[in-house]
């Protein structure tokens, strides 16, 4: 289950507390400070922040901005009403989603709804970016790994491209894995 980070108050913790558990976030974690958010930030991963502004230390809008721009996680402000557009119009570039007080049970309910499912989507598109990552990896070893079979041993690209899949079977291991051994050999060689 995602976290969440809310650095507010302590009534208005609890009540979010109480709507981000049934939105389905599990652990939810109180800052009362900028400064103590932005360590808290740095210690741990969290996938939604709600700040509600003013807090004791900052208004809160460059703690959205910093979150936005150092981390994958969701931000939320919740202004006042006078001055929302303002401040939605110095953080909207970075992502933050901004909400004017007072605000209704059912609207923080769908606003954190939708977060939450943005949250999910963008951790898949992160995952499969990582997938991507590690077999472009992959590949670049292998591709090395057979430059220097090529270049030593004299083998054609074909050749020494199934004797890196055979030996990655023979030996129950990944063409990865062959594929750096082959590397680590021939550099001290």
């Amino acid at each position: 289950m995602p976290s969440a980070l809310i650095v507010s108050t302590v009534e208005y913790a609890t009540k979010f507390s109480a709507i981000l558990g049934e939105v389905g976030y599990g652990h939810i974690t109180q800052a009362y400070s900028g400064i103590e958010a932005r360590q808290l930030i740095g210690e741990q991963e969290f996938a939604l922040l709600i700040i509600n502004a003013p807090l004791v230390d900052e208004y809160g809008q460059d703690l959205a901005i910093y979150a936005a721009e150092h981390t994958t996680m969701s931000v939320l402000m919740l202004v006042r009403s006078d001055i929302c557009e303002a401040v939605e119009e110095k953080v909207e570039d970075y992502g933050v989603v901004v909400m004017s007080k007072p605000i209704s049970q059912e609207g923080i309910f769908k606003t954190l709804k939708a977060m939450y499912a943005n949250h999910n989507r963008m951790n898949n598109i992160i995952q499969s970016n990582r997938r991507l990552q590690d077999k472009l990896e992959e590949l670049k070893l292998v591709d090395r790994a057979k430059c220097i079979l090529i270049a030593l041993e004299g083998m054609s690209e074909e050749e020494a491209h199934r004797y890196i899949e055979k030996n990655a079977m023979d030996m129950r291991m990944s063409k990865k894995q062959v594929a750096q051994k082959i590397i680590s050999i021939k550099q001290h060689d």
